[in-house]
């Protein structure tokens, strides 16, 4: 049964977190307009009042929840090389290995990030979360970009074209997981694959030419057999 009135300061951080929780189970299950705030106090166990007095409303635990949300999904990427990564391949697997611990343990955080740009489109006044959303991506997968470019993985883009490749990559993975809820077989490692490749391939680029023997400049054979 909900606890009726305003829940104890002593707890309020408590509280605070039990809302939230309840609330992005909610909106990732039912969308924005769908989700009531008698649902949500249901669910944290709390009377509606306790809804309000921490959050002024529904909007405002919306955007409670998504900076709630983000703060610990991006950040547990963070920094490449403040997180000891010294390969953009290294970090890429760790990201993935952090996407696939969230689906299990955190399921209803995926979903809600999932759904925030669908419910921007709705609700014009969530629009700013988009942005939200860019900085925190630009911040991150420009990170990854200009460790992939000093590693020699991603040479010969700019960082601009390896910060996209890299979006493409990581959101497209992402959103096919989410949408067909489950991962398909083999995508992370093809992620992983590819830069593998694109790093093999800048490895045989940058190669230093192999100088001709003394005998191939004196009698001019080079690499065949005399006819």
């Amino acid at each position: 049964m909900a606890r009726l009135g305003r829940p104890p300061a002593t707890d309020s951080a408590t509280t605070r977190r039990s809302i939230i929780d309840a609330a992005r189970a909610e909106f990732a299950k039912k969308g924005f307009d769908a989700t009531v705030i008698t649902a949500v106090a249901m669910s944290a166990d709390l009377a509606p009042s306790a809804i309000y007095h921490y959050f002024g409303g529904k909007q405002q635990l919306y955007e409670a929840v998504f900076a709630e949300t983000t703060e610990r999904i991006w950040g547990q990427i963070g920094v490449p090389r403040d997180v000891g990564h010294d390969t953009l391949r290294d970090a890429l697997a760790d990201l993935v290995a952090g996407a696939r611990h969230n689906s299990k343990d955190a399921p209803n955080y995926a979903d809600f990030l999932a759904l925030v740009a669908v419910e921007a489109k709705l609700h014009p006044e969530f629009a700013h979360l988009l942005d939200r959303r860019s900085e925190y991506q630009d911040e991150r997968f420009g990170a990854l970009a200009e460790l992939g470019l000093s590693t020699g993985e991603l040479s010969g883009f700019t960082q601009q074209q390896a910060t996209e490749i890299i979006r493409a990559l990581v959101m497209g993975w992402f959103f096919e997981r989410h949408l067909r809820s489950r991962e398909i077989e083999g995508s992370a490692d093809a992620i992983l694959a590819l830069i593998d490749a694109l790093a093999a391939r800048s490895s045989v680029a940058t190669r230093p030419a192999v100088a001709p023997s003394i005998t191939a400049v004196l009698t001019g054979v080079s690499g065949k057999s005399r006819e």
